[in-house]
């Protein structure tokens, strides 16, 4: 049994190989042949790794044996239409050490011939593998047109199939079981995309302005419950970097996190910050315990109405990425382009949260909406559509949502008993080795979900490296189909739209508001 290659026949035996792999086979045997020759008459062959005793006359005519049959072997195949390889004789010669090495690297290479024509499945480790994950992982990203009939969800057994018909040379021995029907099905879907972009191409262009754009947010939360208004969300990269740097690294979790919450949102913003700045998004600005914390949010909610803004995190932090552009200020092709967002979401009196020294972080049932007064609300309203409309861009309504499920830490890390895994295990270790359940020498832990300072985990490494981009993008893939394991009614991915606010401008808070084609809302003679 050769690691990663297949089985090796018995003693004795002569394989036969289909014709389709005979010009292949035929040269690697004369080289094998030669190699024999070589080491026959007292030379080293470096493919073989063997250094022949000229003086062992059984040494000698085991080389003989090799060479003959090999010779024997291979006219035989090729007068059938096939390829035949000895593998190996019924009894090896006396030789030694050096002897056996050599034949060991000769059946490796042999075999490693064999597994050509002979489908398989890749694993961890296999040479192929690495331009197969790399192709899934990056290579979509940066050459979506060398993938056509892929997306970023397909499976890694699809893309084995376009790196293998490639001709990558690290892939020739690994050919994909059912590549047949598994090429169709990429041609199908291939067809399909390039007749949808046909007739995409083929519809008018709409005009310039805000559009309805649905997608998913995220939240990472407490089984507390708060309406998504005045708040902070994130697309699925964005909330894992969140949880990744402020959430896990705490023992217990960060204001006892133990979720990810999902919606389903579209956006549509106002033709008053359209008409300013030509951009679908705002600026991003911070929400806590139901109040506006940025500075700027009275300003941008008068000039402009209630809008949903956005804001990258950087990569340099955590290596979480979109599966599509998600942001404006980078070269195109850079990881940077698919950087994580975060969401703000005005709701009714932004302005008034709880005050700082009311605030119990780690409180389920904290009411955000105790300080805000009628008559705030009724001057400032939010965005948040009234129930059974949908967005119109006027500036009080600006987004929509409805809840699309949520997953629980513990399931995606694999964590059965979270306060037992970082409370009472240790305990529960010392216990045992004091009783003598555990060897004396045993050294109990204390578990930790992630340390910042050593890049892993202690009793788990699912959040170990941070910065590992093949590392985060399983993360986010598991999360993906956990989410879709427990919700299939919703579908697993929705493209979120990019990030592409640009900034605000010296004074242009000051100026006068630019209403064109803007919906009619009451809110505009009512605002002070």
């Amino acid at each position: 049994q050769a690691p990663a290659i297949g089985p090796i026949p018995p003693p004795g035996r002569v394989v036969l190989l289909p014709s389709g792999v005979a010009g292949a086979m035929a040269g690697e045997t004369a080289k094998l042949l030669a190699e024999v020759d070589a080491a026959e008459l007292g030379g080293h062959s470096p493919a073989i790794g063997l250094q022949a005793n000229a003086r062992s006359a059984s040494l000698r005519l085991g080389l003989r044996r090799k060479r003959l049959a090999l010779a024997a072997a291979l006219a035989a195949g090729l007068a059938a239409g096939a390829v035949c390889i000895f593998v190996r004789p019924a009894a090896a010669p006396p030789g030694g050490n050096e002897h056996r090495a050599g034949e060991q690297s000769l059946i490796h290479r042999v075999a490693g011939l064999m597994a050509v024509g002979q489908c398989r499945k890749l694993q961890s480790g296999d040479p192929c593998y690495f331009s197969v994950h790399w192709a899934k992982t990056q290579g979509i990203f940066q050459h979506p047109e060398w993938y056509k009939g892929l997306a970023p969800e397909s499976p890694i057994e699809d893309f084995h199939v376009v790196v293998y018909k490639s001709g990558a040379s690290n892939c020739t021995a690994a050919k994909p079981c059912g590549m047949e029907e598994t090429d169709r099905k990429i041609k199908a879907r291939a067809a399909a995309a390039e007749k949808a972009a046909a007739e995409e191409a083929a519809r008018p262009t709409p005009p310039p302005g805000p559009r309805a754009q649905t997608f998913y947010m995220y939240r990472a939360q407490s089984e507390a419950t708060y309406p998504l208004e005045n708040i902070n969300t994130a697309d699925l990269a964005g909330a894992l970097w969140y949880i990744h740097n402020e959430v896990v690294v705490a023992t217990p979790r960060k204001y006892k996190i133990d979720r990810i919450k999902r919606y389903k949102v579209t956006v549509k913003n106002t033709w008053e910050f359209w008409n300013a700045h030509k951009r679908q998004f705002s600026a991003f600005v911070a929400y806590d315990a139901g109040g506006c914390t940025t500075p700027v949010c009275k300003d941008i909610y008068h000039q402009y109405g209630f809008i949903v803004g956005c804001q990258v995190q950087p990569l340099s932090v955590a290596a979480y990425m979109g599966r599509h552009q998600t942001n404006w200020q980078c070269k195109a092709g850079q990881d940077e382009c698919r950087a994580p967002i975060w969401y703000s979401l005005p709701g009714a009196c932004p302005a008034k949260g709880i005050p700082n020294g009311k605030i119990d972080p780690d409180s389920a049932d904290l009411d955000v909406g105790k300080y805000k007064t009628d008559e705030c609300i009724a001057q400032m309203p939010g965005g948040h559509c009234k129930a059974g409309d949908e967005p119109t861009g006027a500036a009080d309504c600006t987004y929509t949502y409805e809840e699309a499920g949520e997953i629980f830490l513990d399931d995606l890390v694999g964590i059965g008993d979270y306060n037992h895994f970082w409370n009472t295990s240790y305990t529960e270790c010392a216990r045992k080795v004091a009783q003598g359940d555990l060897p004396k020498h045993h050294r109990c832990f204390h578990n930790k979900e992630y340390d910042p300072e050593t890049d892993e985990g202690v009793g788990t490494d699912f959040w170990n490296g941070k910065l590992d981009k093949d590392k985060c993008s399983e993360r986010m893939d598991k999360a993906r189909k956990l989410f879709k394991h427990k919700f299939p009614e919703f579908p697993e991915h929705l493209d979120e739209p990019a990030c592409e606010f640009d900034m605000y401008y010296d004074n242009e808070f000051d100026w006068k508001i630019n209403h064109t084609n803007a919906p009619h809302s009451e809110w505009w003679s009512q605002r002070k």
